[in-house]
């Protein structure tokens, strides 16, 4: 891995917003706004000695099969005495949009409460890439858009409670200084980008390489664990090709999540305090999925390809089970 300082392009990025703010009652605000960016020249990691594709009926071919041997033999390099050479330049760009509604309730008469709701898209072609290192290189070295898609964090709607109540009661040592607090967030699911499972075009960017969509979007997705994705909807692009499907242009499973946690705080002395608390991590042990298994193919030896049987299964969560920890606390 490289980077090109020899550039006159500066990565930069521009942010605006608008928001409306409205107060409902005494202790209550409501705030609606939009919220975008672009990012431009940024750093995008690809490969700078390219397999040079050639154009066959107006396809672009990397190669062509080996025969009865499985691979793909690639067609010569930029510098064919050369092997791949990925290098980050400026050459990257994103877009950012969305709808921000916010609802907050100062503490007032014991609680105390924040709600809100993003409604976003994301798109850009080199949301792998941090700083000047790592990313998967571009999957054709020539044309950076055949990646434009859903960035890596690309949350299209999400919705986040939190609040806290202080108990009213205060007749004793016993009931007084109890407090209740809250957590809620629900997502929709991470981009889940489908691949091919190995080389089948022959411009050697591994993991990048993406089969055709031949069945619509709202068909696809089945919400099963076993297989998230109907196999069907995809086929093996022609050898030396590369695929229609568009990077990270399905979604995984969505998150849902809430924490819970009970507090008691009592006097001892003037400066002498007792916290007592008890918290539960995913109070509903409500199950979040990882991504599932994105390879849609496994290379067969004749050289060609076949469904691969475990595609769209799923063998992890994001979250843990339901969690519980008490603990005292005191403070001085």
């Amino acid at each position: 891995m490289g980077v090109d300082y020899n550039t006159q392009k500066t990565p930069h990025q521009i942010q605006w917003n608008f928001n409306i703010q409205r107060q409902l009652f005494a202790s209550t605000t409501l705030t609606v706004g939009y919220v975008g960016s672009r990012g431009l020249h940024l750093y995008a990691a690809r490969d700078i000695n390219p397999v040079l594709p050639k154009v066959v009926n107006g396809v672009q071919v990397f190669g062509v099969p080996r025969g009865a041997a499985p691979g793909i033999v690639s067609n010569p390099r930029l510098n064919p005495a050369g092997a791949a050479l990925s290098s980050e330049a400026p050459v990257g760009d994103s877009n950012y949009h969305s709808l921000q509604v916010g609802l907050n309730r100062r503490f007032s008469h014991g609680v105390q409460s924040q709600l809100s709701y993003t409604w976003s898209k994301c798109l850009d072609d080199a949301s792998g890439t941090y700083g000047l290192e790592g990313g998967i290189p571009w999957s054709d070295p020539l044309n950076g858009s055949y990646d434009h898609g859903r960035c890596l964090f690309d949350r299209p709607q999400v919705l986040q409670w939190s609040g806290v109540y202080a108990l009213p009661f205060q007749q004793n040592i016993l009931t007084k200084g109890w407090q209740m607090s809250g957590g809620l967030t629900a997502q929709s699911g991470s981009p889940w980008n489908v691949t091919v499972g190995f080389d089948q075009a022959g411009d050697v960017v591994a993991g990048s390489e993406r089969p055709n969509l031949v069945m619509p979007a709202n068909q696809i997705i089945t919400g099963s664990t076993n297989q998230w994705a109907n196999p069907a909807g995809f086929s093996l692009p022609a050898p030396g090709t590369l695929g229609n499907l568009q990077r990270d242009f399905l979604s995984g499973p969505g998150t849902v999540n809430m924490n819970y946690a009970v507090m008691k705080e009592t006097q001892l002395k003037e400066r002498v305090r007792l916290q007592f608390r008890a918290e539960f991590f995913n109070l509903f042990n409500h199950s979040n999925f990882a991504l599932p298994n994105a390879s849609a193919f496994v290379q067969t030896p004749n050289g060609g390809g076949a469904p691969n049987p475990t595609f769209g299964k799923i063998t992890a969560t994001t979250t843990s089970s339901r969690q519980i920890q008490f603990a005292l606390k005191l403070l001085f």
